[in-house]
């Protein structure tokens, strides 16, 4: 039985990410499935569960690890890959480089979908401000946007397919 999510609810996703998401899953459902089950084992020769702290603080342990697992499931069953980014414009899967017209400053931005964003690591959602402005643009191109510390009005220096960077270092 396959589960069909409407298209309006599925959410882009770049193909790296969803290796990255399938990878994690199978982690959990192997690695960490196995090692929590051989601790609960061990645990269980220990006596009741009321006499058994450690039992207790394992099964809290696997129920936090099914629900990471849960997580992740729904996550991947509305997960849709986006195709690869149109030459030269900015989308899911292009690496967005920006300086900012007020002070100057460079930065750069890994456009991806909402499943996988990391604005500490540079990779930011096509649906958080700086994302939906940057989509579509050129490079030359330049947006304004208001963000949590005030509006910032940035130019486009240079987009690339993620591959392409990839390919140049």
């Amino acid at each position: 039985m396959s589960l069909l999510v409407p298209e309006r609810q599925r959410l882009p996703i770049t193909a790296a990410g969803y290796e990255q998401l399938c990878r994690r899953l199978d982690t959990l459902l192997t690695v960490e499935r196995r090692r929590v089950s051989g601790l609960l084992h061990e645990a269980r020769k220990d006596g009741a569960l009321e006499d058994n702290p450690t039992l207790v603080d394992l099964l809290d342990e696997q129920e936090q690890l099914e629900q990471r697992i849960a997580l992740l499931e729904a996550r991947l069953a509305v997960a849709e890959i986006a195709p690869p980014p149109p030459d030269g414009h900015a989308a899911i899967g292009s690496v967005v480089r920006v300086r900012n017209t007020t002070n100057g400053e460079e930065f750069r931005y890994e456009l991806v979908g909402p499943l996988e964003s990391d604005a500490d690591n540079g990779r930011i959602s096509i649906a958080a401000p700086i994302g939906r402005a940057l989509t579509g643009q050129q490079r030359g191109g330049r947006v304004e946007v208001a963000t949590p510390g005030g509006r910032v009005r940035l130019e486009v220096v240079d987009v690339a397919s993620v591959d392409e960077r990839e390919e140049a270092t």
